[in-house]
């Protein structure tokens, strides 16, 4: 007789089709493990009843919410579900940081195994931290093991390090559509003569996201190059607090004709645009970025990263020097050098691209990410 399977439980603030960051790791796992475990998925949403449905073949349950306050769901019944149903999971792996499931743990007298997903530390919401910084701890303590993209994740963060020896290294994996995606671009791909350097941005125009910076550094660019600014392109996939803001800069500035608003782009729009670009441009200047799939993204279509030296996960993603440049966060005339450099290096940028992808395919594919978490399941429950 085999072993039994184990029943694994996703719990996380939101979940497909709401996708950020998080929401596709956790979508990733849930789908990747399935069969292997009996994977299930419990998330909250931004508001309305609750409701069941199998997502690609996975049992998922969103509980009913009222709303959301200070970026947290309004949900007893995340609460009162779990607190019902726990008994029935040999683990439940928590993304956090994510408070309202903490509590959930908590109030649910859960004794099976509980694994942390850490994606990033509470950077902004001070106020709030104060007052969840009491139950993170009792969960921190409670958990058995704590997944962890990278060293820099653990030594970046003043919450996981006192934790460490608990802490299970386990960097994301690049999504398996867009690794098939980049591998079609990469067979196809012809070498093109082009005098414009096409940069690309892909994230939430936030201030975390370093958008200021951008704008200041391309405000350098263009003093430095006059006339020769058009052969500069910069193209922006996102929407945000500080979209119109960035819009109203870029005519003051005169940036009109080299920046590009793309807005919310479908996966078909993002595929097409990493193909055009040469480089990625990832300013983000707070600890909230924690790792940056994005980078994986543009890595896997060989295409090198401007990142910066956070003391988190980013600068591990892509390394300066060998896959891109990094340069210091907050820092916009260290990221127009960056820039300017690119556009004057263009055998030396492919290169790096070239790097860059097989960095992406020997350490970050979704197969070693899945046998990872898989392998620390099975430890935690003996199997």
């Amino acid at each position: 007789m085999g072993m039994r399977k184990l029943k694994v439980l996703q719990l996380g603030k939101q979940y497909y089709p709401h996708i950020g960051g998080v929401e596709a790791t956790m979508q990733q796992i849930a789908e990747g493990i399935q069969g292997e475990v009996d994977s299930y998925v419990l998330a909250s949403q931004g508001r309305g009843a609750a409701y069941e449905k199998t997502v690609n073949g996975v049992p998922v349950y969103f509980a009913k919410s009222l709303g959301i306050v200070a970026s947290l769901p309004i949900s007893w019944d995340l609460v009162r579900y779990l607190k019902k149903h726990c008994g029935e999971y040999d683990v439940i792996h928590l993304h956090m940081p994510f408070p309202l499931g903490d509590l959930a743990c908590l109030l649910a007298g859960y004794k099976g195994k509980l694994v942390l997903y850490w994606h990033s530390d509470v950077v902004r919401q001070k106020k709030a931290m104060l007052l969840y910084k009491p139950l993170m701890n009792w969960t921190l303590k409670r958990a058995d093991a704590i997944a962890i993209a990278t060293q820099g994740n653990i030594d970046g963060s003043p919450y996981v390090k006192p934790f460490e020896k608990k802490c299970v290294q386990i960097p994301f994996g690049l999504r398996k559509a867009w690794e098939e995606k980049s591998d079609q671009y990469w067979e196809r791909r012809t070498e093109r003569e082009d005098p414009v350097l096409h940069l690309l941005f892909i994230g939430r125009l936030v201030y975390y996201k370093g958008c200021s910076i951008l704008m200041a550094a391309m405000k350098e660019l263009k003093k430095e190059l006059g006339v020769q600014m058009e052969q500069v392109e910069l193209v922006i996939v996102g929407t945000g607090a500080l979209e119109e803001e960035m819009k109203a800069q870029s005519a003051q500035e005169g940036l009109g004709n080299v920046i590009r608003f793309l807005g919310k782009a479908s996966d078909e729009e993002m595929e097409k645009e990493l193909e055009r670009c040469d480089v990625l441009v990832f300013p983000s200047v707070a600890n909230s970025e924690a790792f940056g799939l994005v980078q994986l993204e543009a890595m896997a279509f060989g295409k090198p990263v401007i990142n910066t030296s956070l003391p988190t996960g980013v600068p591990w993603v892509s390394l300066d020097q060998e896959t891109g440049l990094t340069v210091p966060p907050g820092d916009a005339g260290a990221l127009f050098k960056a820039i300017l450099w690119m556009k004057n290096h263009p055998k030396e940028r492919k290169e790096m691209g070239i790097r860059a992808r097989q960095r992406v395919k020997e350490k970050f594919s979704q197969e070693q990410m899945l046998a990872q978490i898989l392998g620390l399941y099975k430890e935690l429950c003996g199997q």
